[in-house]
């Protein structure tokens, strides 16, 4: 039981990450947000990898990838919170939800991996969701091409997919929380000489309550927290298992989203964001039946 909320609770800070992200835009730029971010959540997830006794050692072979992987996730998160600043939290949320059908894609071109006709037919399906949450139904209106915002989104699940195929060795070699910290060390040294360069530090000392405390939430909660509760999650149940809670990530953002930031939430919006899970259901539903 206690597992579950842990999976849970990973969701909903996920979820509710986009939120903050909206937020904190009203005052930084994206790179000063990621900067920010890891500067309060990485040493919350170092000391959790301490309490633990994680090692951080990487052999001199998977060094490289671990590199690799730290400037995929660079360019996934500047491109995701670049795309937030244009486009709503809601459709953020709805048009994540896609990782899974891009990472089996991109597995069956780089991995050489089987994809079949339920993923074909899952992919048809959330794509027709997709284009009704961007087109907010005016498919015959070519406006919606230009939605900047939605579509750098859509571009950060095929970078999100990318870093996963790029790391699969690294998680299934090596503590899973290990490979996120010393992934993202690299990206947060290079961000911070970003910020002492070019950003004025004393405006972060301004920030207004709401700010702070988006702020605090994206750094404890939606990165160490999240993945902390994540792995514990995944190590006990399974990745099949843990993955199904995903389902609940666009729910859990739309929740927030509609109310605090009075976002629209129409029947295009249920209408896309039903098709969108119900083409990640189909392509993943033996997965999900083995867990009936």
């Amino acid at each position: 039981m206690l597992v579950r909320i842990y999976l849970l609770l990973a969701i909903i800070f996920w979820g509710w990450s986009f939120v903050a992200t909206k937020i904190l835009l009203d005052f930084v730029n994206p790179a000063e947000l990621m900067g920010l971010r890891f500067i309060i959540g990485l040493p919350v997830l170092y000391v959790v990898v301490l309490s633990k006794r994680i090692k951080l050692k990487f052999s001199s072979g998977h060094r490289w990838q671990v590199l690799l992987g730290s400037a995929i996730i660079t360019a996934h998160f500047l491109i995701q919170i670049t795309g937030i600043n244009y486009t709503s939290a809601t459709n953020t949320g709805w048009i994540i939800a896609v990782t899974p059908l891009v990472l089996a894609v991109l597995s069956f071109l780089i991995l050489k991996e089987k994809i079949g006709l339920k993923e074909v037919a899952g992919i048809v399906v959330a794509t027709a969701g997709i284009l009704l949450l961007v087109s907010k139904g005016k498919l015959t209106d070519l406006a919606w091409v230009g939605s900047i915002g939605d579509w750098l989104v859509l571009a950060s699940a095929h970078t999100w997919a990318f870093y996963t195929v790029a790391t699969r060795d690294l998680s299934r070699t090596y503590n899973p929380l290990a490979v996120t910290f010393s992934i993202l060390l690299p990206s947060a040294i290079v961000l911070v000489g970003y910020m002492a360069v070019m950003s004025d530090w004393s405006r972060f000392l301004q920030f207004p309550l709401e700010a702070l405390v988006a702020l605090v939430f994206l750094g404890v909660f939606s990165l160490a927290a999240a993945h902390w509760f994540w792995q514990e999650g995944v190590s006990s149940l399974g990745a099949a298992r843990a993955g199904f809670f995903l389902y609940l990530e666009p729910l859990a953002t739309t929740a927030l989203a509609v109310p605090y930031l009075n976002e629209h939430f129409g029947i295009f919006t249920a209408v896309g964001g039903a098709l969108v899970l119900a083409g990640v259901y189909l392509s993943q539903r033996k997965a999900v039946k083995e867990l009936m």
